[in-house]
């Protein structure tokens, strides 16, 4: 089993919460949240390799104000020993404008696997059909944003 990723619909302010939570609790908490139900997707390993296909770096070094780089950890950040973030619903047609103006195809098919590697993104092994990982990833996590977007929720993302 590795880190996997997980994105959440939550009610409006209802991720704000973390910012009350013990920063060892947090992954108790959204745990919680799941468990309550809220619509979720999970893209396993994938959503570093879609960081760095998205944004040119890993999740690790998330790139302020950049929405692509925002779909995958979110825009704000919990602190926490993993990485919780949460997208507020009003930031939401921002993201979804800049993921629906990628063409994840051509993307993926000029995407060096090599430079993943290189670069350490996790998992450390990008030979496995990267590329059909990668555009699940893509199509799972856009889905979820348009979910929360037309449902009127937060984006809660966990990834531990």
């Amino acid at each position: 089993m590795g880190v996997l990723a997980v994105y959440a619909g939550v009610p409006v302010g209802l991720a704000d919460r973390l910012g009350d939570v013990d920063p060892d609790d947090a992954v108790s908490y959204v745990e919680s949240v799941l468990a309550a139900g809220a619509p979720s997707v999970d893209i396993d390993t994938a959503w570093d390799g879609l960081h760095f296909l998205l944004a040119g770096a890993p999740a690790a070094e998330p790139i302020e104000d950049d929405p692509l780089s925002e779909a995958v950890v979110g825009v704000y950040a919990f602190e926490s020993d993993e990485l919780v973030g949460v997208t507020p619903h009003d930031d939401l047609s921002r993201i979804i404008a800049a993921l629906d103006a990628v063409d994840v195809d051509a993307l993926v098919g000029a995407a060096d696997f090599a430079a993943f590697t290189a670069a350490e993104v996790y998992p450390d092994d990008w030979t496995d059909r990267p590329a059909e990982r990668l555009r699940t990833a893509f199509a799972d996590v856009l889905n979820m944003h348009r979910l929360c977007q037309a449902d009127g929720l937060d984006l809660l993302v966990s990834i531990y």
